[in-house]
């Protein structure tokens, strides 16, 4: 059994030598005979199929490698995207607010309810709790100048009063309060009355006017300066309901506010000409 081995492995000698001997024979054949190049390249195309499929588990590893790393880049770029998307998202949802406040001053600024005395912009800071008042509060106070009883207005037309003035900020009564009241004439012939707040923020009453009145819906309801609170011609109400069959000494009459009493963020204060502020006012 030994020897049967060893002869197999002594065997391989004279293999081995003769393959060497026909490689050195093959190789000086090459240098020196022209014709050898045409065998070695009809060689090469008869073995490239051979050397691909040699070649193809190294190239397959390769390009799954590659596919494996464009996922993940491709992943990771997305992420990064879709992370600065909703960045920008953001910034412009900020962009569009500011760009609607900006509106929003404009218009206040260049509104024509305002027809002479100086004026200050406002901004709505706050609601007064309780429920059944209609009172907000706005950063501006007695360090700027305001007065209890000062006019407040928004880009349309009356809002409201002040009632309190602190140091930075104040209180303003709406006219849609219960204890609010204006006094106003309908702008197209004169007729005197007086608009008082219900609670709600789009109804407003209109009393003291009687059945015999020539009031009719769609009539502008303008401040009349009676009562030296509101000045004269302020924008008030809009008349949208009247009826003159309502069994009293009165019509029963109401109107929408002009002022956008649920909207406005911003405000108008004005300052009539020659009057004195008086400090830091606190309403009874």
């Amino acid at each position: 059994m030994e020897e049967s081995l060893f002869a197999r492995r002594r065997g391989t000698w004279p293999s081995l030598l003769s393959s060497v001997v026909f490689s050195v024979v093959l190789i000086w054949a090459d240098v020196h005979y022209v014709f050898m190049r045409h065998v070695r390249l009809e060689l090469d195309r008869t073995l490239s199929p051979i050397y691909g499929l040699i070649a193809m588990p190294a190239s397959l590893a390769e390009w799954w490698g590659e596919v494996g790393q464009s996922r993940t880049r491709l992943e990771h770029d997305n992420d990064t995207l879709r992370a600065e998307m909703l960045v920008l998202q953001g910034r412009l949802q900020r962009y569009a607010a500011v760009a609607a406040e900006n509106a929003r001053l404009r218009g206040l600024m260049n509104s024509n309810v305002v027809a002479d005395g100086r004026i200050s912009v406002g901004e709505i800071i706050g609601l007064d709790p309780d429920p059944q008042r209609r009172i907000v509060l706005i950063n501006r106070g007695g360090d700027h100048g305001l007065f209890v009883g000062q006019t407040v207005l928004d880009a349309h037309g009356v809002m409201g009063q002040v009632i309190q003035v602190g140091g930075s900020t104040s209180r303003v009564l709406l006219i849609a309060d219960p204890l609010a009241s204006v006094p106003v004439i309908v702008n197209r012939n004169g007729v005197r009355g007086v608009v008082a707040g219900e609670g709600a923020l789009d109804r407003l009453s209109v009393l003291y006017i009687p059945p015999s009145a020539d009031v009719r819906p769609g009539d502008l309801l303008v401040s009349s300066g009676l009562g030296t609170i509101f000045p004269f011609g302020y924008p008030v109400a809009i008349v949208t309901h009247v009826n003159r069959k309502s069994g009293g000494d009165f019509s029963e009459i109401t109107a929408r506010p002009v002022a956008e009493l649920d909207r406005s963020s911003h405000v108008l204060l004005v300052f009539r000409k020659g009057y004195q502020t008086v400090g830091y006012n606190h309403a009874p």
